[in-house]
């Protein structure tokens, strides 16, 4: 369960940005879209809301990044253009057991080598002070190498600055270092990015091939609610009969790959009037973006973890997305997240969906990007009250994060063909 991400100098961002899942339970509002932890309370989901071109889809990218990191994947880290320093700074606070870790590194992207890393377990005790128990501190520059572990801070010092301590040391043959790498795996894999501009159904094919089971029923049940004309929805074993495809063009071994793949997507039927249809041609374009999500949904809310989604109302109806999200936010969510970039105006409602530390925004200026929360604007502040309609007081920039085109202009500025000029 994610309680805070931190970015610094990584794409769009240079400063230091601090993206925080915290619940102020200082509100009772809404408590239902909180998951309460002696450990942190952390809201169930967050909204990104920003102009295009502020940093929410480099924001999403850091976290998969961070996760690549772990998982030993290929991260593209990249370091922000405009400053002079090649070194990007990423760490999570996440709670995992009901226990609270904090995990972050430094990577200097043109050396390709991490420069610091820091684990540790963070108790916050009756008083709601934070305790720090190091389980691992490194600096490969300064070469100091910190744990508990007598064993394992002499083996730091020899340990590659290539990658991170979990996938360069055998974490097996020391205690605290296995313990550490199964915390982090554990937290890696309940991370899901997605972006729903570009997503296929394959996560939903799997799920449903065990027609059987409980995740396959819900994303059915899922799919027939989001769509009032679809009768039953089914993965089929094989193609309709009304489909018929050829391996011509599929020749090479990758090829037939990509071709199994496509024969799946046919394979999935809806049933409109009693009649089983091949979704892929005969569903539009937003039921197929529902069906596709559906199962990373189902997963995610079956499973526990933090699903983030990309362009969360790309072609979905304002009421389905409304639906989602109230679908986390609901009392008999007590394991996931979801947090999404959007410029779905509906969802910016703090009179009947988000608590306002749930709703987030992207701003840039000549200097640099910003992430704040809705939180930070108060009555005193801003004259902002729990019970307003937002849209007006966003539309206006009393929030800033968002554009101000002026498109008429262009062609204002260009007639009477002083183009051709």
């Amino acid at each position: 369960m994610l309680v805070s991400f931190s970015i610094e100098n990584y794409k769009a961002f240079s400063s230091v940005v601090v993206f925080d899942m915290t619940a102020d339970l200082r509100t009772k509002k809404f408590l239902t879209n909180v998951i309460s932890s002696a450990q942190g309370n952390v809201v169930k989901t967050a909204a990104l809301y920003g102009a295009n071109n502020t940093g929410k889809t480099c924001f999403i990218q850091a976290i998969r990044s961070y996760r690549a990191v772990i998982q030993n994947k290929k991260n593209n880290i990249e370091p922000n253009l405009f400053t002079n320093s090649t070194i990007v700074k990423l760490g999570a606070v996440f709670l995992s057991n009901n226990i609270r870790y904090h995990y972050r590194f430094s990577y200097d992207q043109v050396a390709e080598q991490f420069i610091e890393e820091d684990f540790a377990k963070l108790e916050i005790d009756t008083y709601g002070n934070e305790l720090k128990t190091a389980y691992f501190y490194r600096n490969t520059k300064d070469k100091t190498a910190i744990s508990s572990s007598t064993e394992l801070s002499e083996a730091i010092k020899f340990s590659s600055k290539s990658n991170i301590l979990i996938n360069t040391l055998e974490a097996s043959n020391i205690s605290l270092l296995n313990e550490a790498k199964s915390v982090l795996l554990d937290f890696a894999k309940s991370i899901v990015v997605i972006s729903l501009s570009r997503l296929s159904p394959y996560k939903t094919i799997s799920i449903l091939k065990d027609r059987n089971s409980c995740e396959a029923m819900q994303i059915v049940d899922l799919i027939k609610y989001s769509d009032l004309e679809i009768e039953d929805f089914s993965y089929q074993e094989e193609l309709p009969d009304n489909i018929s495809l050829t391996v011509e063009g599929y020749k090479d071994k990758d090829s037939g790959v990509e071709f199994e793949k496509t024969i799946e997507l046919f394979k999935l039927v809806s049933t409109h009037r009693g009649t089983p249809l091949p979704s892929l041609i005969y569903d539009s374009l937003g039921t197929q973006k529902i069906i596709a999500l559906a199962g990373y949904v189902v997963d995610v809310l079956s499973n526990g973890g933090t699903l983030l989604v990309d362009e969360f109302d790309s072609g979905i109806h304002f009421k389905l997305s409304r639906a989602i999200v109230s679908l986390f936010n609901s009392s008999l969510n007590d394991k996931a997240q979801l947090i999404f970039s959007t410029h779905d105006i509906s969802l910016l409602d703090i009179k009947t969906l988000l608590r306002k530390e749930q709703i987030w925004f992207s701003h840039k200026d000549s200097e640099r990007v910003y992430l704040y929360s809705l939180k930070e604007f108060t009555a005193q502040n801003s004259g902002l009250r729990q019970n307003m309609d937002l849209y007006e007081r966003y539309s206006k920039g009393v929030f800033g994060a968002i554009p101000d085109p002026h498109l008429i202009d262009a062609l204002i500025n260009n007639k009477d063909g002083h183009c051709n000029e």
